[in-house]
């Protein structure tokens, strides 16, 4: 199996500072390729939301370069699944205790993906998404949002969460919470399948049949086509008026002929 991916932020149109952090790592190690591909979205209404998603992201980056290789040697998914939960809430209560601290409140979502040869681990908290498109555009994760929540248990329609001025509040996230839940999902990667991983700036103004149109992976077969791809939708969401900084990352796994 083989691994291309590409990635792109931007500060936006209104925003002052990009609070988003982003993290693609790709390594070819002696079980096979493994990647890290992750977006980390500060939260713009609390103090220093740049902070808590590069703290996310250096936490696992760190991990990626220094623990991965050792612990490649007898992998286990599911052992795997429960770090990734137990970093994810150990850098939720450091970053909590550092808001404490200094009386500020600093928050991030954090959502990614971790692939080793031909399987994959989602990681999941607020409502940056992971999308795979195939065939078709599937949403690999769940909204931790107020609205989101209260449509599964029919407390309110589609149509009404679209408008309601709670539709951005998340009931989870990075540095806000005593604890987290993640979302953690195990999987087969798809060979030939793009899995699109993006901040909330990102898609709100693209719809499901653009993403599934522009990000298709019968028209980006490689790194170059995808970069290029990604800049030209930032570009097309800035010029739709979108305030919120941009960020998306594409992650691509290929079967080598001998596979």
């Amino acid at each position: 199996m083989e691994y291309i991916a590409a990635a792109d932020t931007d500060i936006g149109i209104a925003k002052k500072i990009n609070q988003d952090s982003v993290c693609v790592k790709t390594a070819r190690t002696a079980s096979g390729m493994a990647a890290l591909v992750m977006v980390c979205d500060g939260m713009g209404g609390l103090s220093r939301g740049e902070l808590a998603s590069a703290e996310v992201v250096r936490c696992f980056a760190d991990w990626f370069d220094r623990e991965l290789p050792f612990e490649l040697e007898s992998w286990n998914w599911e052992k795997a699944a429960r770090n990734v939960i137990s970093r994810l809430r150990r850098v939720n209560a450091r970053i909590s205790a550092y808001g404490q601290r200094n009386n500020i409140q600093l928050g991030t979502t954090a959502t990614g993906i971790i692939a080793v040869g031909s399987e994959f681990m989602t990681f999941h908290l607020g409502d940056t998404r992971i999308y795979k498109v195939s065939d078709r555009l599937s949403q690999l994760t769940e909204d931790h949002t107020f609205v989101n929540r209260e449509v599964r248990m029919g407390n309110m329609t589609p149509e009404e969460a679209l408008t309601d001025p709670r539709r951005n509040a998340l009931v989870q996230c990075i540095g806000v919470l005593g604890d987290v839940w993640p979302e953690v999902k195990l999987g087969k990667l798809e060979s030939g399948s793009n899995y699109v991983i993006c901040s909330d700036g990102f898609r709100h103004v693209l719809t499901d049949r653009e993403l599934y149109e522009e990000l298709s992976p019968k028209k980006l077969t490689d790194k170059a086509a995808m970069q290029k791809k990604l800049r030209e939708l930032i570009e097309t969401v800035k010029a739709r008026n979108e305030r919120d900084n941009i960020s998306v990352a594409l992650f691509r796994p290929e079967l080598k002929a001998e596979d």
